[in-house]
């Protein structure tokens, strides 16, 4: 069977608008009373609180926040 190839070559370096975000912007760090929050830098939204500045910043890394990805 015979490949059907694109009239335009496409690269695979090539910057696609999106289809290629970029890198998830750092949470916002706070400390408040104590204790730590991280927060959506877009929104606001609080994704984690923490005691240590090290933890809230580990676990900040891994969440995405629901309200950005329910308008997005």
């Amino acid at each position: 069977m015979a490949q059907h190839q694109s009239p335009i070559p496409v690269s695979p370096g090539l910057h696609r608008p999106g289809l290629n975000p970029g890198p998830a912007p750092e949470p916002a760090l706070h400390l408040a009373g104590g204790i730590w929050i991280a927060s959506c830098p877009t929104c606001g939204y609080q994704l984690v609180t923490g005691r240590t500045q090290a933890r809230v910043e580990r676990k900040a890394r891994t969440r995405t926040c629901p309200v950005c990805v329910e308008v997005a």
